[in-house]
């Protein structure tokens, strides 16, 4: 490898929209050489919460053939990304980096999903009231919510249940006769709350099953098109004349 490496940087600056499902672009893209590394520098906005992504660096010649660059290092790869400043270095020692002509390094988002749990989470709500919420939701407060009311009605319903019974079997052994229309009413009474607690509760339940089957498809519909790829634009790093020379491919 040569000891001096003479660069010559030309950079345009294009922004352009991407339509996409991903909010995230990455912008800013810089690339300049450090020795032996090949270091890509760009800034990546947009982006979702827990939003999982992968980035991609690509090198393809003239001939439009790849060269695939396993030695980097940096942001890149797969993870969740936030937004802000990134870098890649690229080892080209490692890698041997033997070419000629003209080549072409693109930094890409290949994939990119929500890291929330999808439809099939509604199958613990099944078992507990609000469990699948925690899932779905990053905002665990209403799942929270979910799981205290429901239970808290049910418990209530139980109580009065036993209530209830106890006052009708208390009414049925009764022979005196102001006591029996007063334990007839409370028994009556016990009952009725018994019914609209436990129905209310079933209906939050219920509800709760619906809201994360509808939640976590939704979760998954945004995590299969949430992708974005830039395939033909990019900084070009030429090697001409015994010397690298840098610049910015644009198409339209």
């Amino acid at each position: 490898m040569r000891s001096s490496i003479i660069l010559c940087l030309t950079i345009i600056l294009f922004r352009l929209p991407c339509y996409c499902q991903t909010k995230a672009k990455i912008a800013d893209v810089d690339i300049h050489l450090e020795e032996r590394y090949i270091v890509v520098n760009y800034n990546l906005v947009g982006t979702l919460p827990n939003e999982q992504m992968t980035i991609e660096l690509k090198f393809i010649t003239e001939n439009n053939e790849p060269i695939i660059a396993k030695a980097v290092t940096g942001d890149v790869g797969t993870k969740v990304f936030s937004d802000g400043s990134k870098a890649i270095l690229w080892d080209i020692v490692v890698d041997h980096l033997v070419f000629s002509g003209n080549l072409k390094a693109v930094v890409s988002i290949t994939s990119s999903k929500i890291l929330y749990s999808g439809a099939s989470n509604a199958l613990l709500s099944v078992i507990i009231p609000g469990l699948g919420g925690y899932f779905v939701d990053k905002h665990k407060g209403r799942a929270v919510l979910t799981t205290i009311s429901t239970l808290g009605l049910a418990g209530y319903g139980v109580f009065e249940k036993l209530q209830a019974d106890k006052y009708y079997k208390e009414y049925n052994a009764s022979i005196v006769p102001s006591e029996i229309q007063s334990l007839y009413t409370k028994a009556n009474d016990a009952q009725n709350k018994y019914y609209i607690a436990t129905r209310i509760g079933a209906c939050i339940w219920a509800l709760d099953i619906i809201w994360v089957t509808i939640k976590g498809a939704h979760n998954r519909n945004v995590a299969k098109n949430a992708y974005s790829a830039f395939k033909n634009d990019g900084l070009k790093l030429n090697y001409v004349n015994n010397e690298f020379q840098l610049g910015y491919s644009l198409s339209f």
